[in-house]
């Protein structure tokens, strides 16, 4: 069983959709399993439809291409949106608007009827934070979570979006040096894996050796929101004692292809790199983002 990990897609259809692609044509071959390591929504103009593709793979639970969806911290501040709205408030309208929601609230509107609505937030609310693997990097246990390693992860997560403790600002809003949010990341006992804070290295994720733990938050939150540069989203692949990471573009190409291991990027050589794209589906073409009036991002498609 192959597993794959990504993390912030954001609504990224570009990416979201060659991701998928590639992972279908291995699963043609091979049995495998994809974590979603948190804000698959929001910010980006497809977080609606990515969202609902993806519960509808995980219920049609084809076992030779299953879905661990963790939760972020978009899904957190989406599931208390819609509990604040189901009791008259509105906490956590601005909060979850001003941070990218309602390009997820307004699809959901215009795709689903109220009733399905709630049993997507019933969905979102059921997501578990983190994920412990039997795999090992430097002789410690791989463990998924959004921002920040859980400080005891057990072997079965306990926590869910819905729980609504205190401990989910930590797991979900920690960033290393910030002052605002809690700020450890990672864990001695563990070697975490977590996303949240975009980094903008060619190839997608940054190991920091200090904290021991691997970024690989590639900044589809910029790019969908105009930043274009921000054009470098790694898929990672977990083996045990050292992680194989694809580096896929908005044009629907693999650009890079490394080895993690004891600290060390070891490229991929000449053949392994055309080995990998041979998986893309060529079949698939992206849409061409662009800067509208105000800052707005739309499809090229739209401009006649």
């Amino acid at each position: 069983m192959r597993k794959y990990i990504i993390s912030d897609i954001h609504g990224n259809g570009n990416l979201y959709y060659a991701i998928m692609s590639y992972l279908d044509n291995i699963s043609l071959e091979e049995n495998i399993i994809l974590y979603i390591n948190g804000d698959l929504i929001d910010r980006g103009i497809e977080s609606g439809e990515i969202l609902l593709d993806v519960i509808r793979r995980i219920k049609e639970n084809n076992p030779r291409f299953k879905i661990v969806y963790l939760g972020g911290n978009h899904e957190d501040m989406m599931y208390k949106y819609y509990q604040d709205k189901l009791n008259g408030k509105i906490d956590y309208f601005n909060l979850w608007y001003e941070n990218g929601g309602w390009q997820t609230d307004y699809a959901l509107e215009d795709l689903l009827s109220d009733q399905e609505i709630l049993e997507v937030v019933d969905f979102i609310g059921n997501l578990d934070l983190y994920y412990v693997f039997r795999e090992k990097i430097n002789n410690k246990n791989i463990v998924l979570a959004h921002a920040a390693c859980p400080k005891n992860p057990h072997n079965t997560c306990d926590i869910k979006i819905k729980d609504n403790q205190e401990y989910l600002n930590y797991l979900l809003w920690s960033r290393k040096k910030d002052l605002y949010v809690p700020n450890i990341v990672g864990n001695k006992h563990y070697f975490a894996v977590v996303g949240h804070t975009p980094n903008d290295h060619p190839f997608g994720f940054v190991y920091d050796e200090e904290d021991n733990f691997l970024n690989i938050d590639g900044g589809s939150a910029m790019y969908v929101q105009g930043l274009f540069q921000y054009d470098h989203y790694p898929l990672v692949e977990i083996k045990n004692n050292y992680l194989k990471v694809l580096t896929f573009n908005n044009n629907n190409e693999i650009i890079y292809g490394n080895y993690f291991k004891d600290g060390n990027i070891i490229p991929f050589n000449r053949e392994e790199l055309i080995k990998e794209r041979n998986y893309l589906n060529s079949d698939f073409h992206p849409k061409k983002l662009i800067k509208l009036e105000d800052g707005i991002i739309g499809y090229h498609d739209w401009i006649k």
